[in-house]
């Protein structure tokens, strides 16, 4: 495994980006990226925080998915990094739900053209390779002091792990692109497609339209159709996925024939069954 640092400058050599960037740092080791976003925009309070502000971390000690789960990743082998997003006038920012799901599509396509596999969003924020986990993203809100609304983005790729670098309980679900792709990993390639696709839809509002979102978004989902077992409200549902809501609901058509919306940020996902026709792979 190369434990060697990322190389921003290769990052950003020769590439344009409209919305995000213009700020980006590197840093061995945080807690997790975006908390140190976060943190980096309360310091930034006074002379205003910096719009598009992109960190990197070779390592994460408390590295989080969605609903408190945890994210391992030894030193150097993955591609983890947050943006800071600001609404203003001039920078209009997608809502939370719609974040969400450009997120996932940026990152699905990015990889692909990268690597030559066929990565797909496991809804909601879930980036797969079969039924392997390769990726994920993290989208947190909150005012900051100057008194607007602000998001702190956040992805994380498996790159170069092996089998024994996952958690036992992670092993049979988790994968990486060194396992899965026969082309030589390049971090920074993957970190620079990563960044210029996620600008691309940053930068269009009008790609943030719902139809045109949600047409994106099962483009690159894994398909529909597949069984699922999840959890809302301190219940467990089971079911069949027959849409995707724009507003980043998942339908579902339980067992008793009746369609619920479930919606992403408050429904986890317990088991997913794909059809034996498809799955992302």
């Amino acid at each position: 495994m190369n434990n060697g640092l990322l190389d921003i400058q290769r990052i950003l050599a020769g590439r344009t980006f409209k919305r995000i960037a213009g700020r980006v740092d590197l840093i061995r080791s945080t807690t997790s990226t975006n908390d140190y976003i976060w943190s980096a925009a309360a310091d930034d309070a006074a002379h205003d925080p910096t719009d598009g502000h992109v960190v990197f971390a070779e390592f994460q000690s408390a590295g989080r998915g969605r609903m408190g789960r945890s994210w391992h990743s030894p030193t150097g082998a993955s591609v983890m990094f947050s943006i800071l997003l600001i609404e203003s006038a001039d920078t209009p920012t997608p809502p939370a739900e719609a974040l969400g799901l450009i997120a996932g599509i940026a990152a699905a396509s990015a990889i692909n053209d990268v690597t030559g596999l066929t990565a797909r969003i496991a809804w909601p924020n879930d980036i797969v390779v079969g039924h392997r986990k390769l990726g994920g993203v993290l989208i947190e809100s909150r005012m900051i002091e100057t008194g607007r609304r602000a998001y702190a983005l956040g992805i994380g790729v498996n790159c170069l792990q092996h089998r024994t670098h996952f958690p036992d309980e992670f092993r049979p679900r988790a994968t990486s692109i060194d396992l899965e792709s026969t082309r030589p990993v390049d971090r920074e390639s993957i970190a620079a497609a990563l960044l210029l696709s996620l600008d691309a839809w940053l930068a269009e509002p009008l790609r943030w339209e719902p139809s045109t979102l949600k047409a994106a978004f099962l483009q690159h989902a894994t398909p529909l159709g597949c069984d699922i077992e999840l959890r809302f409200q301190g219940h467990t549902y089971t079911g069949q996925v027959i849409d995707i809501d724009p507003s980043a609901a998942l339908v579902v058509q339980l067992r008793d024939g009746t369609r619920r919306l479930f919606p992403a940020a408050a429904t986890s996902i317990v088991h997913h069954l794909y059809p034996s026709s498809g799955g992302g792979g």
